[in-house]
């Protein structure tokens, strides 16, 4: 049975195994557990790395020829067999079944898949090697669950975060885990050790160009005209793609429509900001931009990000930063 991410580390305290199959689409959850597998085989012996990409033209038999390559210091050594798509081919198949049927104590094998589909996880090749070594599964972190891994990273690393600030990451890295750790990273060497709160979060973060498409969102509902140009130019000019801005800016308006029709409906005006995962820092504005945007305007928002997506991947005409403007001016009217 294939094991969770997080049974990895007592799996290795029990002993290495000839192989391991890692496969995910969270590249940064399938790196550490790479690394992971790597630093217990470097404490027992297995100090040479051999790094196979597996691409258009790949030679299976340099799976071979690696693990029959005589090492120059007869040290224990690691394939880092690198299989993006997930899927061998028939070639690719029975080189891993063979090599899976005559493990070698002096070899281990770590097979890493960026794509991971039902298909593949279901193959007679990912059986045969989970039967001869370990099989780590690596599953996207959902939109709810994100809270808890960035409180986790946070108070793996040291840091004390108060929930405003862990909420305040959580949503505003929208699941890329990579630029979550990164943020984490950053805290620890601007802050230190100790607590953290949402103020500090937003100044680690004031830099990064996710945050300022949320920064440029709020500017918009707050009706500043001059400052939601200043922040687009800035993210046009850093050559942000303007993907990551509608998207921030269609989260933003969804949100502000979400309150506006539970408030109308009779519904706990504190549920429904737990519910969306609204801030007290960011209640005030909410408050106000419902006031001043009615569903008209709002739905007129949002037909303007699909024109500006549409425009951003030629599938209409104009510029699709010159939209952006229009619609700035447009909203914080």
């Amino acid at each position: 049975m294939p094991l969770r991410i997080e049974q990895l580390t007592g799996q290795l305290q029990r002993g290495l195994a000839p192989l391991y199959l890692i496969g995910g689409s969270e590249m940064l959850l399938v790196q550490e557990c790479r690394d992971q597998v790597f630093a217990t085989a470097r404490q027992q012996g297995f100090t040479e790395r051999e790094l196979l990409q597996v691409g258009r033209g790949f030679d299976w038999a340099d799976l071979a020829g690696a693990g029959g390559a005589p090492s120059l210091f007869a040290s224990r050594k690691i394939i880092d067999l690198r299989l993006p798509t997930g899927k061998p081919g028939r070639e690719g198949a029975a080189a891993l079944v063979e090599w899976a049927g005559q493990p070698d104590p002096d070899l281990l094998l770590v097979i890493s898949c960026d794509e991971w589909d039902a298909s593949s996880r279901k193959s007679k090749w990912a059986g045969v090697l989970e039967k001869a070594g370990v099989r780590i599964d690596i599953w996207p972190v959902k939109p709810a669950e994100m809270p808890g891994w960035v409180q986790a990273r946070m108070t793996q690393a040291g840091l004390q975060p108060d929930r405003e600030a862990v909420m305040m990451l959580a949503e505003r890295l929208e699941g890329n885990l990579l630029a979550a750790r990164q943020e984490v990273e950053k805290l620890v060497l601007l802050k230190g050790r100790g607590t953290v709160s949402v103020e500090d979060v937003e100044r680690s973060v004031a830099d990064s160009a996710r945050f300022d498409s949320f920064l440029l969102a709020e500017r918009m509902l707050a009706g500043q005209v001059g400052e939601g140009l200043r922040v687009a130019a800035g993210l046009h000019r850093m050559g942000v793609p303007i993907q990551l801005v509608t998207g921030a800016l269609f989260r933003e308006f969804s949100v502000l429509e979400g309150y506006r029709l539970a408030m109308r409906a009779g519904e706990s005006e504190t549920q429904v900001f737990r519910r969306l995962n609204v801030w007290p820092s960011r209640q005030g504005p909410m408050r106000t931009a419902a006031r001043r945007f009615e569903t008209e305007r709002l739905n007129q928002a949002f037909q303007s990000l699909s024109l500006i997506d549409r425009q951003s991947k030629g599938m209409d005409q104009g510029d699709a930063w010159h939209s952006l403007d229009h619609l700035i001016c447009g909203m914080a009217a």
